[in-house]
C-alpha cells in the first residue's frame, strides 16, 4: 500500500508540474500576442486626443463645489485595467476637521480650469475617508493619520501613481534604459502611455511607450523599482522622440 501511495503522490506531482508548465506557456504566448509591435505604435492618436500628465495631476489644486480651493491631490489610484479609479487628496486645512486625507472616486472628479473639483465638503468629508472603500485602500492595521505615500497600501489589483513614477525602465534582458518620467492619461482616465527618459547610452531622449502593467503577467508590480518596456535594444533604437509641444495637457500651466 505504501508503494502504491507513493506512486500516486509522484503521479500527482508530475501532473501538477506539467499543468503549471502548460499554464506558464499559455501565459507567455498570450503575453507575446498582446504586446503591440513598435512598428504599429505611433504618437499621432495621443497628440490628437491630448489628455492629462501624471505630474500635473499630482499636487493639482482641489476645489469644492463652491469653487473655493480646499486642498491638493496627493496620489492617484489606477486599476489593473489601466484606468484611474480614484484620487487621494488632502483637504480641510481651514475647516474645523483640520488636514484630512480623502479618497474620491474618479467618476466624481471634474477637471477644473486650475485643477480638479470634487463634491467633498466639511460636512461629508467622513464619507470619503481613505478606508471607506476597501477595494481601493487596505488599512493593514495602519493609523489613519499616517502618510499616504509612504505607508498606506493600495488594495488588491490597484496601484498608486507614485508606485511607478521614477522607477527604472529596462529593455531586453534587464538592460538599464532610463526611468519612468511621466504617465499620460486620456480625458476619461485611461492610461495612454508611459514616458521614459532614456540614459546617455540610448541618446538621452524622451519616448512614449504602450503601458503593459500590473496584473497581466508582464513582470511589474507596485513593489518593484524597475519597469520592463517589453521591447529589446534593437526595437527601441528606431523610436522617435515624444514631442510634448504637440500634446495638449489639460492641466498644463
Amino acid at each position: 500500500m505504501a508503494i502504491k501511495r507513493n506512486v500516486c503522490v509522484t503521479t500527482l506531482a508530475v501532473t501538477a508540474t506539467a499543468a503549471a508548465l502548460q499554464a506558464n506557456a499559455q501565459q507567455t504566448q498570450s503575453q507575446e500576442e498582446s504586446v503591440k509591435p513598435l512598428g504599429d505604435w505611433n504618437y499621432e492618436e495621443i497628440y490628437q486626443s491630448g489628455g492629462i500628465k501624471a505630474d500635473n495631476l499630482l499636487d493639482a489644486e482641489v476645489f469644492g463645489e463652491d469653487e473655493d480651493e480646499i486642498g491638493s491631490v496627493e496620489n492617484v489610484l489606477v486599476t489593473q485595467d489601466n484606468k484611474i479609479a480614484a484620487i487621494i487628496a488632502q483637504v480641510g486645512g481651514f475647516w474645523d476637521i483640520g488636514d484630512t486625507h480623502v479618497l474620491v472616486p474618479w467618476e466624481e472628479v471634474e477637471l477644473h480650469e486650475d485643477g480638479v473639483r470634487v463634491p467633498v465638503t466639511e460636512d461629508n468629508a467622513d464619507e470619503y475617508g481613505l478606508f471607506e472603500a476597501e477595494e481601493y485602500i487596505s488599512q493593514q492595521d495602519l493609523s489613519r493619520t499616517q502618510q499616504v505615500e509612504d505607508d498606506v497600501e493600495a488594495g488588491t489589483g490597484v496601484w498608486k501613481l507614485t508606485d511607478l513614477l521614477d522607477d527604472y525602465a529596462t529593455v531586453g534582458d534587464g538592460i538599464g534604459y532610463g526611468y519612468i518620467d511621466n504617465i499620460l492619461f486620456s480625458r476619461e482616465g485611461d492610461v495612454q502611455a508611459v514616458i521614459v527618459e532614456t540614459g546617455a547610452d540610448f541618446g538621452a531622449g524622451t519616448y512614449a511607450y504602450p503601458f503593459y502593467g500590473y496584473g497581466y503577467g508582464y513582470g511589474w508590480n507596485p513593489g518593484q523599482t524597475a519597469y520592463y518596456t517589453q521591447y529589446n535594444e534593437d526595437e527601441v533604437g528606431d523610436m522617435e522622440s515624444f514631442d510634448f509641444d504637440q500634446y495638449e495637457g489639460l492641466l498644463d500651466d
